[in-house]
Order: C-alpha cells, then structure tokens, then sequence
C-alpha cells in the first residue's frame, strides 16, 4: 500500500507539473492522461486513478479516498 502511494502522489505531481494540457511540446496528444501518447493507445478512455500498461490499458484502479480526489482535480482546475 505504500508503494502505491508513493507512486499515486509521483503521478499527481507530473500531472500538476505537466499543467492540465493534453499535448506537450512536441504536439503529442495524449487526451486521457494517462502518458500514454493518443496515436499508441488502445484504451483511449482510462479512468484518471489507474495505472496503464504500455499500451495504455488499465492495469489497475488506485484507491484514493474522496478527499484526496477531490484536492487532485481541485488543483489540476487551478492549472488550467
């Protein structure tokens, strides 16, 4: 359970210091957000707390409770 908080707060970050865009700089869209670029993935709609293969499904569904949701997509709006 530890590692997967580490690694949920790891992804929150990047997602905050990536800003809320759906395209980097180098015009990659990747309109889920889950890192893996639109043109490579084969579950284009994940859910926003999963983890993802490489090809972009879900491998996993994090648990995050309602509170700590909330303040992700609170700061994510912020970014916008």
């Amino acid at each position: 359970m530890k590692k997967l908080s580490i690694l949920f707060l790891a992804t929150a970050f990047t997602l905050l210091a990536a800003g809320s865009h759906s395209k980097s700089k180098a015009g990659v869209q990747d309109r889920d957000l889950d890192g893996v670029p639109d043109r490579y993935d084969r579950c284009p709609h994940t859910p926003f707390f999963a983890l993802v293969n490489k090809k972009g499904c879900m491998i996993k569904r994090l648990k995050v409770s309602r509170e700590k949701e909330r303040q992700i997509r609170e700061l994510l709006a912020r970014k916008r």
